[in-house]
């Protein structure tokens, strides 16, 4: 199995609302409902706590740098890539392209 994770901020022309009500209403059921998926969950992030080392260089950035961070769960890594190069893939990714902003990335990483 695989975990995929989506790190990634809003268009500025995007709400936050519009943004939740698109996950909720097609993006979450969308991706939970494909085969390949066991799981999916977003979070947004709120705010930055502080530095996560002891010996921090900088200062302290008022904003995060990302608003959101998106972690996939991934039975079928083949299916899931089939699945995307097709039409309904395509328009898929795209709805959600409308929103994201593009420096958003993905990663694939695994437990450690």
């Amino acid at each position: 199995m695989a975990t995929l994770f989506a790190v990634y901020n809003l268009k500025e022309v995007q709400t936050v609302a519009d943004y939740d009500h698109y996950l909720t209403q097609t993006k979450i059921p969308g991706i939970r409902g494909a085969s390949w998926c066991t799981d999916f969950k977003t979070w947004k992030i709120d705010k930055v706590l502080g530095p996560a080392v002891s010996e921090f260089e900088g200062g302290i950035p008022s904003e995060s740098p990302y608003q959101y961070i998106a972690k996939i769960e991934v039975s079928d890594m083949d299916a899931m890539i089939k699945y995307l190069g097709t039409d309904e893939g395509k328009g898929f990714v795209q709805s959600w392209s409308v929103y994201l902003d593009p420096t958003s990335i993905f990663t694939v990483g695994h437990e450690v």
